[in-house]
């Protein structure tokens, strides 16, 4: 499940517009994201009616910054798919809602993430109507002049050439509210998802130390594979000869007994006596 889309990461700056950008529209109003494929979802993120808000001929952007921190994201013309005006309803106290536009996409895997913009200068419903009317005709002439490029059939670029012309938003307080569909959209891709930690390795009767099993190093994985390889291997022979591993033992507890009785330290016979004890298979 992801949790949201159109918010970067906190302290992003999303920099200057684009060459040939043109601000059609600036202000300050609460944003917000919401699932609309899930029923009576909270939002996933909201900023106050103090973000400042641009609407350009390719996107809207918006900014926050509060004690320091910068809160900021955007949402491109290739991917509303609906756009609506909910007006408020005449309620007062809490049971009052008050006006929104809401921007629609499509989603991956079948979901329908949407941006909300509503309050400060979108407090009335006549102000919301403005600026969706002119959302309409943006997002309608950015298709037509891209058709190409996003992939609109002859067709739909007609339906939009005559969308940007109308029809207009036109509501009022407590009324049903309008949706335009608009043709072209292009699905909202996937965010990306951090990278998954490593898992730590565990190793079968192996005292490892805690950093070297979790040191993110190249080749970690290819050295613990091998290490408990060769350890398989040692249990075998053992299983194998343990007759073997027997006389291993005690050769070194003679080597050890002659090395300290020896006035030498045991230079002078050591090497003739391991020689000869390995060549008798004692």
């Amino acid at each position: 499940m992801y949790h949201q889309h159109f918010l970067s990461a906190t302290g992003t700056d999303l920099g200057p517009l684009d060459s040939g950008e043109r601000v059609l529209w600036r202000g300050r109003c609460a944003v917000a994201e919401y699932a609309f494929d899930e029923a009576s979802s909270l939002p996933r993120w909201t900023l106050p009616e103090e973000t400042d808000v641009i609407v350009t001929d390719r996107r809207v952007r918006y900014v926050h910054l509060a004690d320091g921190t910068q809160s900021s994201g955007e949402l491109f013309w290739l991917w509303p798919q609906h756009l609506r005006v909910q007006p408020g309803n005449r309620e007062s106290g809490r049971n009052a809602t008050v006006t929104q536009i809401q921007l629609v996409c499509v989603g991956p895997a079948g979901t329908h993430p949407a941006l909300i913009f509503a309050g400060g200068d979108l407090a009335t419903v006549g102000d919301a109507d403005r600026l969706a009317n002119l959302l309409r005709k943006t997002i309608a002439h950015f298709r037509v002049e891209n058709a190409n490029l996003i992939g609109v059939p002859a067709p739909q670029v007609r339906m939009l050439s005559r969308l940007a012309i109308g029809p207009e938003f036109s509501n009022f307080q407590g009324g049903e509210g309008q949706t335009v569909t608009v043709l072209g959209s292009v699905p909202v891709p996937a965010p990306e998802l951090p990278e998954p930690e490593p898992e730590p390795v565990h190793l079968d009767d192996a005292p490892v130390s805690a950093p070297r099993a979790y040191a993110d190093r190249p080749g970690r994985e290819a050295d613990a594979l091998r290490a408990e390889e060769a350890m398989r291997a040692e249990r075998d022979s053992r299983s194998a000869e343990p007759d073997l591993a027997s006389r291993a033992a005690s050769l070194a507890a003679r080597v050890a007994n002659l090395v300290s009785e020896a006035p030498d330290g045991g230079q002078t016979n050591l090497s003739a006596y391991l020689d000869g004890d390995y060549r008798s298979g004692r």
